[in-house]
């Protein structure tokens, strides 16, 4: 069955053994082959070795920020509605949402409204909150203005990427019906960490927050709003440890792992509408 792929992945700023690292990732980019790829902490210094490998090379991308790291968006088709970078209003590390509208390879399924960020670090659960929130309020505005695209509307979001949600300071999310979690769509019992001090022991050696914090979090995180699509997988990349060229013990290519969610095509059924056959209205955030 046709599908969709859609990577997230916070590739790590550090310079430590970046180059081996942004390798590691253009392999997995490569290997897994798909049709949007959402990226957190990038530099200008990252970018230019990603760009020398064919896997990166093989993306139309979002243009870089002008300082700092960031966030990028690559389409493997080129974009059916350019990308757009809106700063937070509540945000003192220079936070934003990056949106745009995206085609699959297989030009017979629905494009997408895309949006990936990098919310607020650390302690500021509030403003994650606020962010959260603008985020899909933001891209449910993109999508209702993006009318007709290929002769259907474009109706189908997903959000992803580094959330920084600590459910022992942050609480439990909930989302706005109909938005659901698509990892714990496809895991409904696995709640799987993606930053975990356990599992990738370059983070446990270099991160002393992680380490003094025992951190195993899922702080990357899928969130989607679908209609013609439902969510038919979702697994963490870059859980292997590799050969660094200089660091003589194992590196992992980021300090989190990536994910790849699935999407195919979903027949149109009647699980989500009202008994008269309305779609259900959605609840504030």
């Amino acid at each position: 069955m046709a599908a969709v792929r859609l990577i997230t992945f916070n590739i790590w700023f550090s310079p430590h053994e970046m180059v081996a690292r942004m390798r590691a990732i253009g392999d997995i980019i490569g290997a897994q082959a798909p049709d949007v790829v959402a990226l957190q902490e990038m530099t200008a210094e990252h970018w230019m070795v990603c760009m020398q490998h064919l896997a990166f090379q093989g993306f139309h991308w979002s243009p870089p920020a002008a300082s700092g790291y960031y966030t990028m968006i690559g389409s493997a088709r080129s974009f059916a509605a350019e990308p757009r970078r809106t700063p937070f209003r509540a945000s003192s590390m220079g936070r934003d949402l990056l949106a745009a509208v995206v085609t699959p390879r297989d030009a017979s399924l629905p494009a997408l409204v895309f949006g990936t960020s990098h919310l607020e670090s650390l302690d500021h659960a509030k403003a994650r909150r606020q962010q959260a929130k603008e985020s899909i309020g933001m891209l449910q505005a993109m999508a209702s203005s993006t009318g007709p695209l290929g002769g259907l509307a474009v109706d189908d979001i997903v959000f992803c990427g580094d959330t920084n949600i600590n459910e022992r300071i942050d609480g439990q999310v909930a989302l706005p019906y109909p938005w659901k979690d698509a990892w714990l769509e496809a895991h409904p019992n696995d709640p799987v960490a993606t930053f975990d001090v356990d599992r990738n022991q370059m983070m446990a050696r270099m991160d002393s927050w992680a380490r003094s914090n025992h951190a195993r979090l899922r702080f990357d995180r899928f969130w989607v709003r679908l209609s013609r699509y439902r969510v038919a997988g979702a697994e963490l990349l870059g859980e292997a440890p590799l050969q660094g060229e200089t660091d003589p013990q194992p590196i992992w290519p980021s300090d989190h792992f990536g994910v790849l969610l699935v999407l195919e095509p979903a027949e149109a059924g009647a699980a989500d509408l009202e008994p008269n056959g309305q779609p259900k209205s959605c609840v504030a955030m």
